[in-house]
């Protein structure tokens, strides 16, 4: 998938994310709906910035 942060675009779906975490569908919507990870909405369909992924992935305890 992505070798580094750096090769990340700037806003990934819902999907890249979930690869990107080698987490699950639900897992990934607790976090959205938790406010753990920022996300944002365009019509049904979520999609998460670059800064707010690599934010999450820093904090230790996720």
């Amino acid at each position: 998938m992505y070798l580094n942060n750096e090769d990340l675009p700037a806003v990934l779906t819902f999907a890249e994310v979930r690869d990107y975490l080698y987490i699950g569908r639900n897992t990934l919507l607790n976090l959205l709906h938790n406010k753990a990870l920022k996300g944002f909405r365009v019509g049904k369909q979520w999609r998460i910035k670059k800064e707010d992924l690599i934010d999450f992935t820093q904090q230790e305890t996720w």
